[in-house]
């Protein structure tokens, strides 16, 4: 995998050639296949993900696109319990665990895991315990991770400094690196930020006296210093020392990986052939103390990788690499500043250069290693939860498996594109989501909840979710209802504990067939948009931040990628018919973005020489580039000549005719429709709706979102509510591509042609009709045998055009119908050319069903032992029965019986129907608000999985006359309950549990179009 050049034009890590040659081996997708072995490699590359869709796979998702989750065993755990565990989960459809949080297993126990999980089909995940240390392993090891700290002293100019060498605050081993003394712009302060004058340092590192052997590598953890500060300001006395800053291998350096690997080795000797016929994944997540992506500012090894990657020294800019004491998560403040400027491109540096190491020492060794011994990838959340981390759009493109999170970027579609944009430009098809951590909503958070938090991962190109978490039953000190890693601070919990874990398998369901769409083919995207960023945003605790923050471009259905040097490297990333990357997303244009977020991103207006000559290659070949404000000035680094090298390059760009300036990003939409370039799903007037298209031989695939909110300021502690102000909409939306149209039901599996719509050159226009944070799947086809399994029906069958009625149907035996709520003649003009009057004759009135009587019989789960009670007894749930007769509907809340309730209700009631209803009306039930998960069976008959925020269903075909009985069963979460007898839970507020409504019927008739 490529990199970008740093500013003394060194490439750090593998040349592309041999980067090429190991990734080739590690069966990792680079561009579109270009044969059918290439097709089979990149298929592997992607772990079983993308298996081609049928009505079939469709119907009954396989494993491979199937939710996995992240199980937190309880110290102690019997391997029994644990194996009844497993099973549980693959029979609700999950199909894989992750182990490691919590408490981390012996050999025994996981040999016995993974001997189930093998017959089960379930993979395993590694995580945690042996996989980010060896057992013992001290953080003041030679090999283990470290960070740049000081120790400082103020010195009034012309005086003298005599004494021991300042420490900074901590109780571990400390290596001195070096002493420096620097000039204060102003007054030097104690504490806070200090401003720095760049060219006054003094190296003091030799002049040092009274040292040991006693640090790492047999340098010294002590010293004294004689000086005599200049005439003048202050000064400040820096020491920098060399500190552990977790007791795990370094992973900087390939010999902490050595040391990571063997001890992985030693330990899992017994159990490695278990685990190559599991074929499962080592995990890594995003906290610093997890190795997810490294803020370590020091290896023993840093400062001659650096100069050999930058070409200069580190040491006169070690203050650039220490921050302020921090409390909590969040960007920390740096304790120095130089006074020239050079401080934020400076640091551009050491990012790049930490990322390259990272990449280089441990991503890939670690890769090579697991794939060869274990058959495993290396799964990775590619961010650090402390200020600037590494290029995550780089680290993506050299992952196995891109690991993202709904808590740390706070459900924003943006945040979750760059890494989503890598895999889109490498075919890799694996990108998950740790899904979905609601900070405070422990036994809060609802199902529906859930898919509104996928719905908008799924927008940002995330394929797979991965459950936080799913908690073993017991241990000694947990109370009902069982063991939980965050019993009251993050939502999760996931599993038979609570109510509404009875609807498990139809959500998982429907996560996967969502899942198995978005692994289709390739991603096709509208535009790229150029970024290098190392400063991510970070909504969890700064705020919703976004990259590019203005919604017109969506709103107007273009969908966007971000790019940066690594993904311009790649060997597909040519221009192609005005196209870049035709045989991945093949954007339409670039865009360089001067209002790029964040602004502390200090290479969001900068670009490397290379990339900018790049990018006039592409002008030159006609891809239109679009500059957003000013177009770039600098480099990202501190090279003395790039700027001035990076100046003729940008001037040639801008003569370029392909090439366009507008002044905001609002004006981009515009800009791109005046060129005549249209995005692949378009709306027929801007709206909410964003896509994710995906592209094969005969086939688009076009999933569609109603997006709630761009952005809400409550998320993500803000669960799902059924009366969100997302509000429903009905338009029409022209896809790109050719064929016959259908739609995917995700929640039936039901794949059923599309009965209206008009076709264009190269496009076809369909209705969406969603309501708010809903999601649908239109497919435009050529081979419609892969949907239908007849050969001999073509793409060209007749269809509607345009009708007055309600709607048109594909009835099941090929004719065309159309739908209508009320009586009457309609005219429906056909795709021959003909045009039709259908006489319609009265289906009968709509009903509301709020206000029928409602017989409601509820299990009340509570714990069977007295609350607080441990042991045993922990996870035993006693479900008292109430019978409640309601007059009409109303939330649980609202019934005396059922105030503090949490459990599973069952709604029954009647419907009479005329003498002359007849066979084959159709009737459309809508619940109305409904918490949380629910089924509906009709006269005995379960409908199949009725989407559960539309909350409607149609139910003609299970109707008769006379009297019909409709059931509607609600599982609700624990809350409610646990809120009375948890003080920890004690302030949540109720939620409004069971079918609420308003509940209507609308007939409507069927009528064959003649």
């Amino acid at each position: 995998m490529t990199r970008r050049r740093l500013p003394s034009g060194r490439r750090v890590g593998i040349p592309l050639s041999a980067a090429l040659a190991m990734l080739g081996a590690l069966c990792v997708g680079i561009t579109g296949p270009s044969s059918a072995a290439d097709a089979a490699a990149k298929a592997a590359a992607s772990d079983g993900l993308g298996a081609r869709l049928t009505a079939a796979n469709f119907s009954d998702p396989g494993s491979a696109d199937r939710p996995w989750v992240r199980w937190t065993l309880a110290p102690g755990a019997s391997t029994n319990e644990l194996l009844g565990e497993l099973r549980d989960m693959a029979a609700a459809g999950i199909a894989g665990a992750e182990i490691g949080q919590g408490s981390f297993p012996g050999t025994d126990q996981l040999a016995a895991l993974y001997r189930t999980a093998n017959s089960l089909g379930v993979t395993l995940s590694l995580s945690h315990g042996p996989v980010s240390a060896p057992d013992g392993f001290s953080i003041d090891d030679d090999q283990a991770r470290k960070q740049l700290a000081y120790g400082a002293a103020v010195v009034g100019g012309g005086t003298a400094y005599s004494g021991a060498l300042p420490k900074p605050d901590t109780t571990h081993r400390t290596t001195l690196v070096s002493v420096l003394a620097f000039r204060c712009s102003a007054t030097c302060s104690t504490s806070g930020q200090n401003t720095l004058d760049k060219n006054s340092v003094i190296d003091l590192t030799g002049q040092v006296r009274n040292i040991d052997k006693k640090g790492i590598q047999g340098g010294t953890t002590a010293g004294t210093l004689d000086w005599s500060a200049p005439v003048g300001p202050d000064w400040q006395l820096l020491a920098f020392w060399s500190v552990g800053v977790q007791a795990q291998p370094d992973l900087l350096t390939k010999a902490g990986t050595n040391v990571l690997t063997k001890n992985m080795d030693r330990q899992f000797a017994p159990i490695k052939q278990l685990m190559r016929a599991n074929g499962g994944d080592f995990f890594y997540d995003s906290h610093t103390a997890d190795r997810g992506s490294p803020t370590d500012t020091w290896s023993n090894t840093m400062a001659s990788d650096f100069r050999r990657a930058a070409g200069y020294s580190i040491t006169g800019y070690l203050p650039l690499l220490v921050n302020l004491p921090s409390t909590g998560f969040g960007a920390a403040t740096p304790a120095f500043q130089f006074d020239s400027g050079t401080s934020a491109r400076f640091r551009n540096d050491f990012y790049q250069v930490r990322t390259d190491l990272w990449l280089d020492n441990q991503v890939l060794p670690l890769k090579k290693w697991a794939k060869s011994t274990y058959g495993y990838a290396v799964r990775v959340q590619p961010y650090g939860d402390n200020g600037a981390a590494v290029d995550s759009i780089q680290a993506s493109a050299n992952l196995d498996r891109s690991e993202t999170e709904t808590l740390w970027f706070g459900d924003e579609v943006d945040n979750y594109l760059p890494e989503a944009s890598a895999n889109h430009m490498t075919g890799t098809k694996w990108y998950s989501i740790e899904g979905s951590a609601a900070l405070n909503q422990a036994y809060a958070q609802t199902w529906q909840d859930q898919v509104v938090r996928m719905n908008k991962a799924f927008a940002g190109g995330v394929t797979k979710l991965v459950y936080h978490t799913y908690p073993s039953d017991t241990d000694s000190t947990s109370v009902w209802p069982g063991y939980s890693l965050f019993p009251s601070s993050f939502s999760g919990s996931w599993g038979p504990r609570n109510p509404n874990w009875a609807d498990a398998k139809a959500y998982n369901d429907y996560f996967a067939r969502n899942q198995l769409v978005l692994t289709q083919g390739e991603a096709k995207t509208d535009v790229a948009v150029y970024m290098q960023n190392y400063v991510y945003p970070q909504p969890y605790t700064q705020g919703n931040l976004q990259y590019w923050s203005d919604p017109s471009l969506a709103e107007h259905g273009y969908t966007r990628d971000y790019v940066n040097p690594t993904l311009l490297d790649l060997p597909g990333a040519v221009v192609e018919n005005k196209q870049l990357a035709t045989d991945g997303p093949a954007y339409k244009a670039l865009v360089l973005d001067g209002e790029q977020l964040p602004a502390s991103a200090a290479s969001r207006t900068g670009i490397p020489v290379a990339t900018a000559k790049k990018i006039l290659s592409y002008a030159k070949s006609g891809l239109p580039v679009i500059i957003v404000g000013e177009a770039p000035a600098t480099v990202p680094g501190l090279d003395a000549k790039g700027d001035k090298n990076l100046q003729p390059v940008i001037a040639s760009l801008l003569k370029q005719r392909s090439v366009h300036q507008v002044s905001s990003e609002a004006a981009v939409p515009g800009l791109l429709q005046r060129l005549g370039i249209e995005p692949a799903a378009e709306p027929a007037a801007p709206g909410p709706i964003v896509s994710v298209h995906r592209s094969d031989a005969d086939t688009d695939f076009y999933w569609l979102y109603n997006q709630g909110s761009v952005t809400n300021d409550s998320e993500p502690a803000t669960l799902f509510d059924p009366n969100t102000s997302a509000k429903p909409v009905d338009t029409e939306i022209t896809l790109q591509g050719h064929g016959t149209p259908y739609l995917l039901n995700t929640w039936t599996g039901a794949v059923t042609p599309i009965a209206q719509y008009t076709t264009g050159r190269d496009s076809v226009t369909v209705h969406v009709s969603l309501t708010g944070d809903d999601s649908e799947v239109v497919a435009l086809t050529t081979d419609p045998s892969r949907f239908t399994g007849v050969r001999s029906h073509s793409g060209s069958r007749l269809h509607v055009v345009s009708t007055t009625a309600d709607g048109a149907r594909v009835q099941a035996d090929g004719s065309l119908a159309v739908e209508a709520a009320k009586s009457g003649t309609y005219t429906t003009r056909l795709s021959n050319g003909r045009t039709v009057r259908t006489t319609v004759s009265s289906p009968g009135p709509a009903l509301d069903l709020t206000t029928r009587s409602w017989s409601l019989d509820v299990q009340d789960w509570q714990p069977a032992a007295t609350y607080g009670t441990t042991g045993a007894q922990v996870a035993l749930t006693s479900k008292k029965s109430v019978h409640v007769d309601l007059g009409k509907l109303t939330a649980w809340t609202g019934v005396p019986q059922l105030q503090n309730t949490s459990g599973i209700g069952t709604y029954t009631t009647t419907v009479t129907l005329p003498a002359d209803w007849k066979k084959g009306t159709g009737a459309r039930l809508a619940l109305g608000q409904v918490s949380d998960s629910y089924t509906l069976t009709v006269n005995g008959t379960d409908v199949p999985a009725v989407d559960q925020l539309s909350a409607t269903a149609d139910i003609g075909n299970y109707l008769h006359v006379g009297k019909n009985t409709l059931t509607v069963r609600v599982s609700t979460t624990l809350i409610n309950r646990l809120r009375t007898l948890s003080s920890a839970l004690s302030t949540r507020t109720a939620q409004a549990n069971g079918l609420v409504g308003p509940v209507t019927l609308t007939p409507y008739s069927v009528t064959e179009v003649n």
